[in-house]
């Protein structure tokens, strides 16, 4: 019988094996019943891993962020360090939870952010679900009103809980706080993205650095955030189109071809990418012939 180690390595790309330095305490993404989900097809943590968890271990490490960097917009200069699945311990955000993103590197003049898609979309502001007691903390717009949970009053449920995202919201996606927002504009999938940003914007105040942050997705017209990518990430009547730049795996893959010494390594990856993308993309296809025809 395979265990769950062995089925993750299986689903992960030889090569960025060695960027998991303890399996056993590596923070792996996992379901209710705490299994570890990075041994499926269409797992968003094993393909970051894949990708960056290469990076992380190859010798053209440096060259490539360099390039990535100059895509995005910050300066280049390592050497570059790579983290995988980073968590924002100094809670720059004062966030209860603090963010975890799927890869940070950072280099001796900028640091970016990444948060890693696969089939999956972006994730949405909880304030907004509904409650055990079928109340919502809050209704959806960005205006005065009173939090039913904590009583607290105010125009965002986070900055009533002292979550700082709107002390960074209004330079970068040039929003004026005292003005109401109907709806508020980060109240579907634009608020992981949003989180991300804000979080580059912190820890680039915080290290005194340029920072970025990045969508990193597979690109492939059946998965949501490849969709998304092609219509705008956040609102496109935002000011803060620049606040994320999405750029797929097999953007990195090619800048790795091109400025890479490693070409056979990199063609491999790509390979290996571009066989788990059309895996996944005929699963989901195949669900969703399943679930339309009900």
């Amino acid at each position: 019988m395979i265990s769950d180690f062995e089925a993750v390595r299986e689903n992960l790309f030889p090569a960025s094996h060695g960027a998991i330095e303890d399996w056993s305490k590596f923070p792996w993404h996992r379901d209710r019943t705490n299994q570890i989900q990075a041994y499926k097809a269409h797992s968003s943590q094993a393909i970051a891993i894949d990708v960056f968890g290469t990076l992380k271990m190859s010798r053209d490490r440096d060259r490539i962020f360099d390039a990535i960097a100059e895509c995005v917009g910050v300066a280049r200069g390592g050497p570059w360090a790579v983290i995988l699945e980073w968590t924002d311990t100094d809670r720059l955000l004062r966030e209860p939870r603090p963010t975890q993103v799927d890869a940070l590197a950072v280099g001796s003049a900028a640091a970016l952010v990444i948060e890693c898609k696969f089939t999956e979309p972006a994730g949405q502001c909880s304030q907004t679900a509904v409650s055990r007691s079928g109340e919502r903390q809050c209704n959806g717009n960005y205006e005065d009103q009173i939090n039913p949970g904590n009583g607290v009053r105010s125009r965002c449920a986070l900055t009533g809980k002292s979550i700082r995202y709107w002390e960074y919201i209004p330079k970068i996606f040039e929003l004026d706080p005292g003005v109401d927002h109907t709806p508020c504009p980060f109240k579907g999938d634009a608020y992981q993205w949003m989180r991300n940003a804000v979080l580059a914007a912190a820890l680039g105040k915080h290290r005194n650095l340029q920072a970025a942050a990045l969508a990193a997705f597979a690109d492939h017209p059946i998965f949501p955030t490849a969709r998304k990518v092609k219509r705008g990430l956040v609102d496109p009547s935002l000011a803060g189109q620049g606040a994320i730049t999405p750029v797929s795996y097999q953007q990195i893959i090619a800048i790795a071809c091109q400025v890479g010494r490693d070409r056979a390594l990199w063609n491999e990856l790509s390979a290996w990418i571009d066989h788990k993308i059309a895996r996944a993309a005929s699963r989901k296809s195949d669900f969703q012939e399943v679930r339309n025809g009900c």
